[in-house]
């Protein structure tokens, strides 16, 4: 699969977004944020992004899948 110039861009100023489920993703800063998402609280270069992710989506799964009730 072809990157896309933004997806290449390292200086791009990036964006962590998170959806309705849950999920967590990056977003290049200079787009529009998707239907379905929004801003999740961090904004900066590509690796601050994937690491706040990491340090603030507790669960990657969507919420209600794959848990067991106790």
């Amino acid at each position: 699969m072809k990157e896309t110039s933004w997806e290449a861009a390292e200086s791009t100023t990036w964006l962590a977004v998170r959806n309705e489920q849950g999920r967590h993703s990056i977003w290049p800063a200079g787009l529009s944020v998707p239907p379905g998402w929004s801003e999740a609280g961090y904004r900066g270069d590509k690796p601050g992004c994937l690491e706040w992710i990491s340090e603030n989506w507790a669960d990657p799964r969507p919420a209600g899948v794959g848990r067991v009730a106790t």
